[in-house]
């Protein structure tokens, strides 16, 4: 979780009011670097990951995430380099989406005034 560690730093010591991690390990590792610094979740800073692991939920405070059906974006990027379907062919004409959602949980809120 180093990565995460480096990330935090980054993030607040630009002053930044909300960080978006690559994943959810990413996002976590930097929520446990807020708590070694003493940096209030979200009051100070806001973090939001990708993924919605198992798991995301028991961090304190519990990860907001973004949740999607990756399972179906990566078979779907195999199809479209294999040319294999037609939904595959279609997309190569225009773009292909899939549904999201953001879970909100306890790591992000409001922007802190400073």
């Amino acid at each position: 979780m180093r990565g995460g560690a480096a990330a935090a730093d980054a993030a607040f010591g630009q002053g930044a009011t909300a960080a978006i991690a690559h994943n959810d390990l990413l996002a976590i590792g930097m929520l446990r670097r807020f708590v070694d610094r003493g940096v209030r979740v979200p009051e100070e800073i806001s973090v939001v990951g990708y993924d919605d692991i198992f798991g995301a939920d028991f961090c304190s405070p519990p990860l907001t995430t973004l949740a999607g059906q990756f399972d179906e974006a990566g078979r779907l990027a195999v199809d479209l380099l294999l040319g294999a379907r037609d939904d595959a062919r279609r997309a190569r004409a225009g773009h292909l989406v899939l549904p999201s959602h953001l879970v909100v949980r306890g790591s992000s809120g409001p922007a802190p005034t400073r």
